[in-house]
């Protein structure tokens, strides 16, 4: 374990909070139409969103791509922490976090080909729009069982180990049960927030230790 890649996590982490924040604040832009990403397969309604946002859409996908490369790094350095004490748990909680983090890009490149597409004045396809669909909830079906296992892998490490841990737990419960209760998704995306900034609190710590 680098002491040192375990504080460039930290900052990671930090780096990745600013990045959501950010997303936060171009989709709070794009106003209501942005929940219709989430809500509704209508080719013709979906072109005409990609036609009126594009380009917060294209930033908000550039903005992404950082966010999961900045939060890939972090997951890097907690399981590099964790790797000498419980090596099969931080393994396995790398290879979703990371297969996040691949899901993640994959949803913004369709989206950003969705854009374009729409740009010219050509209608989406239904599969494609499945397909996003499809991305965006795997890619929080992947995360969660990650949270959960760094939780477990972190328990033992004190009492800011415990809370982080507690954290990361409630992630995919907030997580869930938003995908029937509309005001839980508002709550997801702010506890990735204290999510991301408790990890780079924690993995400072940790590198300094």
């Amino acid at each position: 374990m680098s002491p040192r890649f375990i504080r460039i996590g930290a900052v990671a982490a930090f780096v990745a909070a600013l990045l959501l924040a950010l997303q936060f604040v171009i989709g709070v832009g794009i106003g209501n139409d942005f929940a219709l990403m989430s809500k509704t397969l209508d080719p013709a309604r979906m072109t005409t969103l990609f036609q009126t946002h594009a380009n917060a859409l294209t930033a908000l996908m550039t903005a992404d791509d950082a966010f999961a490369l900045a939060y890939a790094v972090a997951f890097i350095a907690l399981a590099l922490y964790l790797l000498p004490r419980v090596r099969l748990l931080a393994t396995l909680a790398l290879v979703f976090a990371l297969a996040t983090a691949l899901t993640d890009w994959a949803e913004n490149s369709l989206t950003l080909a969705a854009v374009q597409t729409a740009a010219q004045n050509q209608t989406l396809e239904a599969n494609t729009l499945i397909l996003l669909f499809w991305l965006g909830q795997m890619k929080y079906l992947l995360i969660y069982p990650a949270a959960i296992l760094f939780a477990f892998g972190i328990w033992e490490d004190g009492r800011a180990g415990k809370i982080f841990a507690v954290l990361l737990v409630l992630f995919p419960i907030i997580g869930i049960v938003g995908i029937s209760i509309e005001v839980f998704q508002l709550l997801q995306v702010l506890w990735m927030l204290v999510l991301l900034s408790a990890g780079g609190i924690f993995l400072w710590r940790a590198g300094r230790s």
